[in-house]
């Protein structure tokens, strides 16, 4: 059933409620129940790659400025460094131990460069730089929390409950450019122009500057219902939704009715319960009904067996489970 149809039958249920209303009401009713449970198909599974440390040549800054100029050599090192998973202006620029600045812009041509805010370092021509993308966007604007993420390589689950203080503390310069081993929130995405604008960004520490992939598992908010044709996911069905809907319009509608004699109309306080009994029972339903779906999630993407030495093999190239005898 489409979110038109939701909608309309919302209307044709409750007298003089406005349409308009009647999306709203379907919609809290959609998020309350997404949020009332661990649902499937708020689960995901994505992944981010680190691109390897670009440093060829040299590039000049000037202090209070946020013009860059990278170097023939740097500029060719840039454009070969260039991915479909990861651009240029998605990556972090910094000198030596210096400030972690944001690449805004990248002329591919010319070689010149903004950062995202002015140059704080001290500045000249022919610097050594370093480019490398330490801020990786969630894959969904809804994004709630992360289950995992991990370097099946090395065999590393990643820490996911340290804060950004914590990172500051232990590392305030960000020196530390071992393999990354944590997880911390940094920020929205503001870039402008940016394809996830909005998005929230994570940083990974210590300083990613080696290519390696990263499995990701989270968990999102889910979307509101928008256009009239939108569905619901599957194992949801209207009549739960309509369940919760209902008890909702039947709130606004005991809220506003008019004054007269209680036998003139309905009264809407015996409708409120049984709404609330319906859905109850709905929801047990189609719990059950998912429940299967997310136990597989959970067994295939469990964490790794850390009670075992994990061991990586720098010659072969590859991690394992157990101690190599």
């Amino acid at each position: 059933m489409s979110f038109l149809t939701m909608y309309s039958e919302l209307r044709g249920a409750v007298p003089k409620i406005p349409i308009d209303f009647c999306k709203t009401l379907i919609n809290r009713a959609y998020r309350d129940v997404r949020e009332s449970n661990l649902w499937s198909f708020n689960l995901f599974e994505s992944s981010w790659i680190t691109p390897p440390l670009i440093n060829s040549g040299t590039v000049t800054a000037t202090q209070g400025s946020a013009a860059l100029l990278f170097d023939a050599t740097a500029l060719a090192a840039l454009n070969a460094g260039t991915t479909a998973y990861s651009f240029i202006t998605q990556r972090q620029f910094r000198i030596g131990v210096g400030g972690i600045y944001s690449l805004i812009t990248f002329n591919s041509g010319t070689g010149a460069a903004t950062l995202d805010r002015p140059f704080a370092d001290p500045g000249g021509a022919g610097l050594s730089y370093q480019v490398y993308q330490l801020y990786y966007a969630a894959p969904f604007l809804d994004h709630r929390v992360w289950l995992s993420v991990r370097n099946p390589q090395m065999f590393i689950d990643l820490d996911l409950t340290k804060t950004r203080a914590w990172v500051d503390a232990s590392d305030p310069q960000r020196s530390w450019y071992q393999f990354p081993t944590v997880v911390v929130p940094y920020a929205h995405d503001t870039r402008p122009g940016s394809s996830t604008l909005g998005y929230p960004l994570f940083e990974l520490w210590g300083q990613p500057v080696a290519p390696f992939t990263y499995q990701c598992y989270g968990l999102r908010n889910g979307i509101d219902l928008a256009l009239p044709g939108d569905t619901l996911p599957q194992p949801l069905d209207e009549d739960l939704i309509l369940s919760r809907a209902k008890r909702l319009a039947y709130e606004w509608s005991e809220a506003n009715k008019d004054i007269t004699p209680r036998s003139s109309g309905p009264d809407f306080r015996f409708l409120i319960g049984d709404a609330d009994k319906k859905f109850r029972e709905l929801k047990v339903q189609y719990r059950k009904q998912d429940r299967e779906f997310v136990l597989n999630f959970f067994a295939a993407h469990r964490p790794l067996d850390t009670s075992r030495i994990g061991f990586y093999n720098t010659l072969a190239g590859f991690g394992g489970p157990t101690a190599q005898i």
